[in-house]
């Protein structure tokens, strides 16, 4: 049984598009992991609503002046890393897709940039957010991945069927340079075409692709919920976007919403100084976020321990190891490319088990008064074992119960570990057999 799994994904894997977006999230590791530990600053360092700019008593302690040039330098950095992370990868999603098939990659990449500007650009036309970019950050942020993956993917396959064949040699005369960009003119047009069609009917029809406002509704619905069952079934929901590279609505997602349920369950353990009975005990803001991701803790943080434990691939703990510090405080993008997890065919069922069993155990620990329901808002960069702590108002069997789930989440890791090792061996077996 376990054979014929490894064999699936391993056919899955080897297909064109996953081997495509595979190698794209793999070079833009650095980019990512870059912007991880910035973000890091701008939200766990250099912001007042943050962990450690509240637990280091920043606000008197540092300088304005470092102050300032720090969310100064931090905010930049994130805008120019995950900002603009769209552009990156559909760049290196077409050059990629056109190297498969012996084709003009540095053309594919530059003609998916236009494409994706263009769609970026008609997004943005109508916009009342007040944005003063030409461009819609929507479309070019790292939350919308899996747009850029698709639009470089299509333009390299049009330089597949259109373009022809280019073997790149180390200095090329100024003449076959031209012979080769007139090749890459037909491809590049049909392209655009597309690109423009695209755009135009995202302006017509005012299409708000892959807008945090698309996903609103989505993510009020999972923190307002008190049904159980409809928080499983949106969380199964919030987790596969995650997995294919929508990061929208698990990132919006908090333990602090603004609604009615919420504002109850806050003034009751106000009023009465205690969370244990609480009108809205499985409130959707109350499980999600402090459970079932943990900041990250539940599968992020948890395959890194196991890749640190275990320490059977050199790549994977220098990945784990450079990343521990931003998953820790939340900032996972880094690793979530590096790994990569992000449409990774073999932790796709634990990506969206592993929260749901951890929401199912912690209402039971609730309808058990084991743990109390948390109904604080936390701060920003809140490690993510601690958010439970936290949001219980210092509740230890809170802490206690997120420790020993963050345990249970290793133990199911771990079998999925070692088969996604097997796979990786397969994989080198294959592409050293076709050299």
């Amino acid at each position: 049984m376990v054979d014929k799994l490894a064999n699936l994904l391993l056919t899955i894997r080897r297909l064109s598009i996953f081997r495509v977006f595979q190698r794209t999230l793999v070079i833009l590791m650095p980019i990512a992991i870059i912007g991880a530990y910035f973000q890091l600053m701008r939200n766990a360092v250099f912001s007042p609503d943050s962990f450690i700019y509240n637990v280091l008593n920043f606000d008197e302690t540092m300088p304005d002046d470092i102050w300032y040039a720090g969310a100064f330098i931090s905010s930049g950095m994130v805008r120019a890393t995950f900002g603009l992370f769209g552009l990156y990868a559909a760049y290196f999603s077409a050059r990629y897709t056109a190297r498969l098939y012996k084709k003009d990659s540095t053309s594919a990449g530059m003609t998916a940039v236009i494409v994706i500007m263009f769609c970026a650009y008609a997004n943005n036309l109508g916009d009342t957010t007040g944005n003063r970019s030409p461009f819609s950050a929507s479309i070019l942020k790292v939350n919308a991945m899996l747009l850029a993956l698709l639009i470089g993917y299509v333009v390299g396959q049009i330089f597949h069927w259109l373009g022809k064949d280019h073997e790149p040699i180390e200095f090329e005369h100024t003449s076959r340079i031209r012979k080769r960009a007139w090749n890459a003119l037909l491809p590049a047009s049909v392209s655009i075409l597309g690109g423009l069609i695209l755009g135009v009917s995202i302006y017509e029809l005012q299409i708000r692709i892959m807008s945090s406002d698309t996903f609103k509704t989505l993510v009020a619905q999972v923190e307002n919920s008190n049904n159980l069952f409809e928080i499983i079934l949106l969380l199964i929901v919030v987790m596969f976007l995650s997995w294919i590279g929508i990061g929208y609505p698990l990132n919006a997602l908090s333990n602090s919403a603004v609604n009615t349920a919420a504002m109850a369950n806050q003034n009751y353990a106000l009023k009465h100084g205690s969370a244990w009975d609480v009108p809205y005990k499985f409130l959707g803001s109350s499980l999600v976020y402090p459970y079932a991701w943990m900041g990250g803790a539940s599968v992020g943080l948890a395959l890194i321990v196991i890749i640190l434990l275990v320490r059977e691939n050199k790549q994977n703990e220098n990945i784990a190891k450079i990343n521990l510090l931003p998953v820790v405080f939340n900032s996972n993008w880094g690793f979530m490319v590096g790994m990569p997890i992000i449409l990774n065919s073999v932790l796709f069922l634990p990506f969206i088990i592993i929260p749901v069993v951890n929401v199912l155990l912690a209402s039971v620990a609730i309808a058990l008064h084991i743990i109390a329901p948390c109904v604080y808002p936390v701060l920003r960069g809140t490690p993510g074992i601690l958010i439970s702590f936290f949001g219980s108002n210092g509740n230890w069997v809170n802490l206690v119960f997120s420790i020993l789930l963050f345990i249970l989440d290793i133990v199911m890791l771990i079998p999925i570990a070692s088969l996604g090792q097997r796979i990786e061996k397969g994989l080198r077996e294959r592409e050293q057999k076709n050299e």
